[in-house]
């Protein structure tokens, strides 16, 4: 009996009481200013400018200055900023930079060059080279039996299918950061029986650190791509070994050596002129 009234009075007395719930409140969110100052892009149908932060969509309103805010429940947040931009109608970079956000502040970020940390993807579109204009590269590098040929970009993999069937090439290799066009390259290879002396992989050629294997490079890329590779070509091709790029140059302190125009059956089969420009390594 005593021990009943004691619960009783326990339970009346608020000492015995139900759990209940110890679940946190859920943190402040807090909005941090961010100033962009973004690149000049070229905008041509789908070939607009995106920006994300952290992966969320800040592409609008479109501008090279943009004041934004980025909400977050961290205390002064680092956060990815990702732009996708057009320098010109044949050339997708897209450039990352981290940026560390304070709060009460307003912190400025500057986009308009590469974060050495992080470089910029480079990514050309693909226009496929007429073959007079591939024979006319294979004949400039004068690919023979002994080259080992690299196509930076090698699109459908014409030019080292070309450089080993026709120009008696040892070896082709083609690289491109494109799935699915090194597939085609892959196909077009067994086509034309020559898928023992050719490979292709995908990667971005920005990342590679080295092209000795190489005897001749051919080149269809751009000026940003062209500029991006030049260290890696001149460091590490032997001497002797020649690159030879369709249309564009490697900047003003590394001029061609031989430069040459030529008129050919464009894709549309139309006639047109093409330039070609020929470096050999000292």
């Amino acid at each position: 009996m005593r021990r009943i009234l004691g619960l009783a009075v326990m339970l009346f007395s608020g000492v015995f009481l139900l759990p209940i719930s110890c679940k946190q409140p859920d943190p402040a969110t807090v909005a941090y200013s961010l100033d962009l100052t973004l690149p000049e892009s070229t905008a041509s149908g789908e070939r607009v400018p995106t920006l994300t932060i952290d992966e969320k969509d800040f592409s609008e309103p479109r501008g090279v200055k943009r004041s934004v805010k980025v909400e977050s429940t961290q205390e002064n947040p680092t956060v990815k900023v990702e732009h996708s931009f057009w320098p010109n109608t044949y050339t997708n970079i897209i450039r990352t930079k981290m940026v560390k956000l304070e709060k009460g502040k307003t912190t400025a970020a500057d986009l308009t060059s590469a974060d050495p940390a992080l470089p910029d993807l480079i990514k050309p579109i693909y226009v496929p080279t007429p073959v007079e204009v591939v024979q006319a590269m294979c004949k400039m590098g004068k690919v023979g039996p002994d080259d080992v040929v690299y196509d930076i970009g090698c699109g459908d993999g014409r030019l080292v299918i070309q450089a080993v069937k026709f120009f008696g090439a040892k070896k082709g290799v083609g690289i491109d950061i494109r799935d699915e066009l090194v597939l085609e390259c892959l196909k077009n290879a067994r086509r034309e029986e020559v898928s023992d002396k050719v490979e292709f992989k995908v990667a971005d050629a920005t990342k590679i650190k080295d092209f000795s294997e190489a005897s001749v490079v051919l080149l269809y890329l751009g000026d940003f791509l062209n500029h991006a590779l030049k260290p890696t070509l001149k460091s590490t091709l032997k001497p002797g070994s020649r690159v030879v790029s369709h249309r564009f140059l490697m900047g003003d302190d590394w001029p061609p050596d031989q430069s040459m125009k030529l008129t050919a059956t464009s894709n549309h089969g139309t006639q047109e002129e093409y330039e070609l420009h020929l470096w050999t390594i000292k």
